[in-house]
């Protein structure tokens, strides 16, 4: 991201509530240790390969409005890793025939967006989507209404909040992880059953 971009403060503050907003998560190119070199290798990137999002209203009970999923191809490095390929379950075959350019991805994904007042992420997923748009030559979004929601959820919820996967957030209000992890989709699902359970206590 650039010093000109900015988020919305808190998008669950009470004057920000209303209308509906998408949460995200993103599934992206790694190798064994990618995470602890921060993918400083010059030939790491860390390429988009799978979009998940589902669509709330933000209601008392976040009715789920719509959901979207979608495999992009990577061009930086178009061969999936055996470690990636582990971790998701994606396989290069699925990426050769079902996935979308990184263009094409983002306006879907943009248009499932259009009218959410916010589009959320747990795990720092607008920095991903913000370098996919430069190593791909796009134009970004407008970043506004873009929110990371790890530091939200620990100050609001406890800091336990701020620093767990996704997939793992359900343990923390007590529901079994429903779903795959490093599937995101699932994670997307696994992120809005938290806020459920935290906005019937008044977390949120």
């Amino acid at each position: 991201m650039n010093d000109t971009t900015t988020y919305p403060q808190d998008p669950f503050h009470p004057d920000k509530k209303g209308g509906e907003f998408v949460l995200f998560d993103l599934e992206f190119t790694a190798w064994e240790g990618s995470l602890e070199r921060g993918w400083s290798e010059p030939w790491e990137a860390r390429e988009i390969i799978q979009i998940g999002a589902v669509r709330v209203k933000d209601d008392a009970k976040l009715t789920e409005v719509g959901r979207l999923v979608m495999l992009v191809t990577p061009v930086k490095n178009p061969q999936l890793s055996d470690y990636i390929i582990a971790l998701t379950g994606i396989d290069q075959d699925a990426i050769d025939t079902e996935g979308f350019d990184f263009e094409e991805a983002l306006d879907v994904f943009m248009d499932f967006c259009e009218g959410a007042r916010a589009i959320l992420s747990y795990s720092g997923d607008p920095d991903v989507l913000a370098e996919n748009c430069k190593l791909h030559g796009v134009k970004p979004p407008k970043w506004a209404r873009f929110a990371e929601i790890s530091e939200i959820l620990g100050r609001r919820a406890g800091p336990e909040f701020a620093t767990s996967h996704s997939n793992q957030l359900p343990k923390l209000v007590g529901l079994e992880p429903d779903g795959k992890a490093h599937d995101a989709m699932d994670d997307s699902l696994a992120i809005l059953s938290t806020l459920r359970v935290l906005r019937s206590r008044s977390v949120l």
